[in-house]
């Protein structure tokens, strides 16, 4: 960290960062920290189901977002839901500036954690607020009595209101639940916080490559009060979010019409938790008793075989947990694919294949499949 606590552009951090480890702080405002509930039979397949289960968290297509594990219980996981365009610029951004960054932590999450209170700060005109140990975020000084109310509405409304404990000035505004404990610099309490948090959304695709270190100082602690951190330049506004979350709503309309084909049986959806719970049932029920059993972990197993028969179209899955088989109804253009469909799926399970019947413009037929015992 620099003594202003503040820079003009990436480059001018350049020679600070020589032989020390540098830690970008990423903006809150342009990341969704969430809780999901883990369905049963889940837990082996985690990380590849839990993009699924942030559906009706995030307007983008989950292909389109970057998902960490931030912590995990048995029933829930909290995690961090950013853009992977977004992560993509800052990694950009960071590297033509030449800064290689071993860890990225969202801001609010280096605030103090407060066990009975929340904390905040303002960076960049805009308050950063620490709920609890995985939650937080960015909000502007408009909105944010607008924030604070429903986080309290939200976990028990009849109780009287947290308490805010402020690393900066008050705002003009503030409740009584407000208590001022002002910091000279922020970017030094946050730095501090970092050094202290294990949290990183550099995993997956995005996992910094090992390198050694050239230098291993026996102070090294001192070097903390000296370690770089990097507001990530560029953050979204909040103004982008809003317009997100209207498109969101347009989502959760086609999501509706989605789950109504799919179960007709339930065609009166009040509310998006409501809906969120008819898909926990249904997945509940599909996904088995034993862990390796439901059909979500034949799905993800499933998915790799099926992308290499780019002529073959599933027409339904039925899934039999008492017979433990899958049976696909498939569509292609000619008996050829359904042969080579039938050789791939073969190396990994024990795969039958019904009779072919041709119309004018497709061949159709069945598969079944077992696993191996």
């Amino acid at each position: 960290m620099i003594a202003s606590g503040e820079a003009d552009s990436l480059s001018q951090l350049t020679d600070y960062a020589v032989d020390r480890d540098v830690v970008a702080l990423a903006d809150s405002a342009a990341v969704l920290l969430t809780t999901v509930t883990i369905p049963s039979g889940s837990a082996r397949q985690l990380e590849n189901v839990l993009p699924f289960l942030l559906e009706d968290d995030v307007a983008q297509d989950v292909d389109q977002v970057h998902v960490t594990l931030l912590s995990k219980t048995v029933e829930q996981a909290q995690v961090a839901v950013v853009e992977k365009v977004i992560m993509q610029r800052w990694l950009d951004e960071l590297a033509e500036a030449g800064l290689v960054i071993r860890r990225l932590i969202p801001d609010c999450l280096c605030l103090p954690l407060n066990e009975d209170a929340y904390s905040a700060a303002t960076l960049n005109d805009r308050w950063l607020v620490r709920v609890d140990e995985t939650n937080g975020g960015a909000a502007e000084t408009l909105w944010l009595p607008v924030w604070l109310r429903s986080l309290h509405d939200q976990s028990d409304a009849d109780e009287p209101m947290k308490p805010v404990v402020s690393y900066s000035d008050l705002p003009e505004d503030a409740a009584d639940n407000w208590h001022s404990e002002p910091t000279e610099l922020v970017m030094l309490l946050l730095a501090q916080g970092a050094m202290q948090s294990r949290y990183n959304l550099l995993l997956g695709r995005y996992k910094p490559h090992n390198q050694l270190y050239k230098h291993l100082k026996p102070w090294r602690s001192v070097a903390i009060a000296a370690g770089l951190l990097l507001s990530v330049l560029g953050a979204e506004k909040v103004g982008a979010i809003y317009q997100m979350e209207a498109q969101a709503e347009q989502y959760r309309a086609q999501s509706e019409a989605k789950v109504r084909a799919l179960l007709p049986q339930n065609q009166r959806i009040p509310t998006t938790s409501y809906m969120r719970k008819l898909l926990e049932s249904e997945v509940g029920r599909l996904s088995g008793a034993g862990a390796g059993s439901g059909v979500m972990i034949w799905l993800a197993d499933l998915g790799p075989l099926l992308d290499g028969a780019k002529d073959i179209q599933l027409d339904a899955v039925r899934f039999d947990f008492d017979r433990g088989e899958l049976r696909l109804n498939a569509r292609g253009k000619d008996f050829g694919d359904f042969e080579k469909l039938r050789e791939t799926l073969s190396t990994k399970y024990s795969t039958e294949l019904g009779q072919l019947s041709r119309d004018q413009q497709s061949v159709t037929g069945a598969f079944v499949l077992r696993k191996e015992p």
